[in-house]
């Protein structure tokens, strides 16, 4: 059931798509929409800057980045959302992330993010 608003916030469970281009328009990089779904806001040191992007955000709306290479893990920590092989021009890429659910996560489902966290190094991958 989705929550009132529909927006991103606190322990929310968080549904994406995610492309990936070679400019804030052109997204030439996936041949369709990588969906992607996380709990937000369980991160070791607080919300990550790809979090912060996303705060307040409602279901529907289009998020565009854009990333140098080495910005990568430092920008999602703990988040793996990259469709694979995606690799921009040079040492950059531009995401479209689309939000496309906001619910409400069962209890488990927060207790088994949190262990992936916990078991995970600087910058897990997945």
């Amino acid at each position: 059931m989705e929550e009132d608003g529909n927006r991103v916030g606190p322990l929310k469970k968080i549904g994406l798509d995610i492309e990936a281009g070679t400019g804030p328009s052109r997204m030439d990089l996936t041949q369709v929409p990588a969906p992607f779904e996380f709990i937000f806001g369980l991160g070791r040191e607080g919300l990550t800057p790809f979090e912060m992007e996303l705060v307040g955000k409602k279901v529907g709306e289009d998020v565009v980045f854009f990333l140098k290479e080495q910005d990568v893990p430092a920008f999602f920590q703990h988040h793996s959302p990259l469709p694979p092989g995606c690799r921009g021009e040079g040492d950059s890429i531009y995401l479209r992330v689309r939000i496309t659910r906001v619910v409400r996560p069962e209890p488990r489902e927060v207790i088994g993010a949190l262990a992936d966290i916990a078991n995970c190094g600087d910058h897990c991958c997945g």
